[in-house]
């Protein structure tokens, strides 16, 4: 049996989905699973955690009272472990630098993994010297471990910026059941509708959508699902005409995701959104920002338009909008494309088969 330790400081939002996603598969072929994470204000509470993740999945939160006493627990964790695991897993930039950093003496580089699920040194919301220092740290901490990237923009990025020694593509997403198994008919009577889907932050770029909506308004209605900081919605959409949901369950999502005609997706990075690919999964065609992820979940021209700026979002959604058959034909593509290229079936076997190989490695270079 695998022997497997995830680790988080951001347990919430896309980290969340894609932690629950890999301990349920990774459990399902037979590992032995542990989740170790530190909260976040939008971490769930300890019962619904319990009933979202798998029940063969051991869930261990660190409470200290202070931000950097969780993470010297999380870094405790990882050295505990050490010597009873085939492989620690790290998720989310933090986490892993905290990981990398605790084991690299006590465990080979092969069999600590990270996944970042979007790279630091990608945000815009750092000034530059940061996000430079950010990247030669994870310069530094490649060479020590083994990256699981989810997108090939990813990997290229990864390869290009890090030059890791050790970096596999493993491919995330939703459960293949999920996939609609009927395109989305256009209905000529009802007003189309416009949503975007997240919280209400730097990252998404809200005031593209704001800009589109006050665009477009004529043509469509705009809806945000998800919410924010009152003074962030306010700021950022002010009077545009978008309504915004705020948070909402997962059966509501779906719901949500089902009303929509196109989905605007304009944020400045990403790691693979599990949100633009459940729309995609829903057969909605896609206008999204030309960033890491967002390029990687949707075929260009083919299940939606991939975009370089503002005025292409605007003029993409705008062309969705007047043309009911393109949505048609593109929401019957991206059934396709979601079932071949953005289903989570296989991630349990691939990754423990990585983890296993790496087990393999690090006892055959060891005298």
């Amino acid at each position: 049996m695998t022997r497997v330790l995830h680790v988080t400081e951001s347990m919430g939002s896309g980290v969340l989905s894609l932690v629950d996603s890999i301990s349920r598969r990774q459990a399902a072929e037979g590992a032995d699973v542990e989740v170790v994470f530190a909260a976040r204000p939008e971490t769930p509470s300890d019962e619904a955690l319990r009933a979202r993740f798998d029940d063969r999945v051991v869930l261990r939160r660190v409470s200290t009272g202070s931000r950097l006493g969780d993470l010297r627990a999380l870094w405790r964790a990882a050295v505990a472990a050490a010597d009873r695991v085939d492989a620690v897993h790290a998720h989310s930039s933090i986490a892993g630098a905290v990981v990398r950093l605790a084991l690299r003496r006590r465990l080979g580089a092969e069999r600590v993994f990270f996944s970042p699920h979007g790279f630091a040194f990608l945000r815009l919301d750092l000034p530059a010297p940061a996000r430079g220092g950010i990247r030669l740290l994870e310069r530094f901490l490649a060479r020590r471990s083994t990256l699981i990237l989810t997108s090939p923009s990813e990997i290229a990025i990864a390869e290009r910026a890090l030059r890791p020694a050790r970096a596999h593509l493993v491919q995330t997403g939703i459960p293949s059941a999920s996939v609609s198994s009927e395109p989305r008919v256009a209905d000529a009577d009802r007003r189309p509708v416009v949503g975007m889907i997240g919280r209400v932050v730097h990252q998404k770029a809200p005031w593209r959508f704001a800009a589109a909506a006050r665009a477009l308004a004529e043509r469509a209605d705009f809806v945000w699902i998800g919410g924010g900081s009152a003074d962030d919605e306010r700021r950022w959409f002010g009077d545009a005409p978008v309504r915004v949901t705020g948070w909402v369950s997962p059966e509501e999502l779906t719901a949500l995701i089902d009303g929509m005609d196109v989905l605007l997706f304009p944020s400045l990075w990403e790691g693979m959104s599990l949100s633009l690919i459940q729309a995609q999964a829903q057969g909605i065609p896609a206008v999204v920002s030309d960033v890491v992820g967002n390029r990687d979940s949707v075929e260009d021209g083919v299940t939606g338009f991939v975009c370089t700026d503002d005025d292409a979002l605007i003029a993409a959604t705008a062309r969705l909008l007047d043309d009911p058959r393109l949505r048609e034909r593109m929401s019957a593509a991206a059934l396709g494309w979601a079932r071949r290229a953005l289903t989570d079936d296989a991630l349990g076997r691939d990754s423990l088969a990585l983890y296993r190989l790496a087990v393999v490695a690090e006892a055959t270079r060891t005298p």
